[in-house]
């Protein structure tokens, strides 16, 4: 018999909440909570993540020492 870690770790949360979102048996509402839940992890949300947007341009006048930070 395998033992159980206390804590999830990252890839097995990942798994779990895609085979909710996978799952033919849940109801729509929760597939697509745990399919929010992945993207906001993958950072769909704010644009950050790998979805082939074209990346954001900032441009920095020089105006403001802390700009860039």
């Amino acid at each position: 018999m395998a033992t159980r870690k206390a804590i999830a770790d990252r890839d097995e949360i990942l798994k779990f909440l895609t085979s909710v979102m996978r799952s033919d048996e849940l109801s729509e509402k929760d597939r697509l909570g745990a399919a929010f839940k992945l993207g906001r992890y993958l950072g769909l949300e704010t644009g950050d993540g790998d979805s082939g947007d074209i990346p954001r341009v900032i441009i920095y006048d020089g105006t403001a020492k802390n700009k860039l930070s």
